[in-house]
């Protein structure tokens, strides 16, 4: 359908997912608007308030179709006049909604400095508050996207640029809603996100013959390279490669895998004598943690109750399958020049091993018990 033609008859399906999708949205836009601004006091009014409106603009949007599907069947209406209506207000909703989100963006309201957050431990975070320290992190990031919000949202109010409008936000949409379902970030804030991409979408169907058309219709007048068989091998070994080799790098990682995960020390002797439970304090070899990561990272901890970067030691791995032992590298002594250590790992179980290697000059014996996360 071009952008100068309405439908004048329409399945009820289609005139209900409209409906649905400009009254809803409409209702819940104003809704965010407005109940914010009611005074303390009346805080207890404000979910009552919501809820009630929400249902009453569900309960419309349904009744809605049928009267105008029966009106349209008789010939007592001008099917084109809702039509025009329920895409405006759905056009300027969105607008409404997506533009204030990109507002508070760039005035660091949406994704502010938390305090609470700062100073919590990254695995008690909740999804949101994860993405919220995440997206936080960058007010620089933050701005880009409001822009897109904010630009995107005022081309949706002109009919002309609609389209672009659409192009602009669903991708942005689309990854907010994605980030919404998956972070639990909460079923309200999700269900906006919802009606936002269904909206940016059934804009983006109204013009599906005509995308259809120009991508029918473009050609690249640039030169083609090689023969057909060569590009299309040349494609095809585009995506097989990539594949080969992550799956090949993903292979050789697993090897290790049993090994992945936070291990304590329970026991650490050096040179034959056991090294104290309150070393780590004053040694920072003294350690009583070590994280065996992917891609062949080990980190060595002496703080027993958190990692500390800036106190332990990083260094690098080979596992050898074959004789169960690890050739770790360290960088510690000389970066340029590291040293190769070979650790050999004896009695493995599911969550305990021991380890025995030189470091430093000095014998190093481990016992390791691995902590559940």
């Amino acid at each position: 359908m071009s952008s100068n033609q309405t439908p004048n008859k329409t399945k009820w399906i289609s005139k209900f997912t409209l409906s649905f999708l400009a009254i809803v949205g409409a209702v819940d836009s104003v809704l965010h608007i407005i109940l914010p601004l009611f005074p303390y006091k009346l805080n207890q009014y404000i979910l009552p308030i919501g809820m009630s409106s929400l249902i009453i603009g569900i309960v419309f949007s349904i009744g809605l179709p049928f009267y105008w599907h029966y009106k349209e069947k008789n010939n007592f209406i001008d099917s084109q006049k809702y039509y025009i209506w329920l895409i405006t207000i759905l056009r300027y909703w969105l607008a409404f909604y997506i533009s204030t989100f990109g507002f508070e963006k760039l005035f660091d309201v949406n994704f502010a400095y938390s305090y609470h957050i700062e100073d919590s431990l990254v695995n008690t975070l909740t999804g949101q508050e994860l993405t919220w320290k995440y997206y936080g992190h960058s007010y620089y990031l933050t701005v880009i996207i409001g822009l897109f919000q904010i630009i995107g949202s005022i081309l949706l109010l002109f009919r002309r640029t609609t389209l672009l409008g659409v192009i602009t936000l669903l991708p942005v949409q689309l990854n907010i809603l994605l980030i919404n379902l998956f972070y639990g970030i909460g079923p309200l804030t999700t269900f906006i996100s919802i009606i936002m991409v269904l909206g940016l979408s059934y804009l983006l169907l109204e013009r599906k013959e005509e995308i259809i058309n120009f991508f029918r219709h473009y050609k690249n007048t640039l030169p083609t390279v090689g023969n057909k068989k060569l590009r299309n091998s040349i494609r095809f070994l585009c995506i097989l490669i990539p594949f080969l080799f992550v799956f090949y790098y993903s292979y050789d990682v697993r090897k290790s895998q049993k090994y992945f995960g936070k291990w304590e020390v329970e026991k650490m002797t050096r040179n034959g004598e056991i090294v104290s439970e309150k070393a780590w304090e004053k040694d920072a070899l003294a350690w009583k943690l070590i994280y065996f990561e992917e891609r062949g990272k080990l980190l060595f901890c002496p703080n027993p109750n958190m990692y500390v970067d800036s106190a332990s030691i990083f260094m690098k791995y080979n596992y050898d399958d074959n004789k169960n032992r690890l050739k770790v590298i360290s960088y510690e002594i000389n970066p340029e020049n590291p040293d190769t250590i070979l650790v050999q790992i004896s009695k493995f179980k599911d969550k305990s091993m021991q380890w025995e290697m030189i470091f430093n000059k000095d014998t190093i014996q481990m016992e390791l018990k691995k902590e559940n996360l």
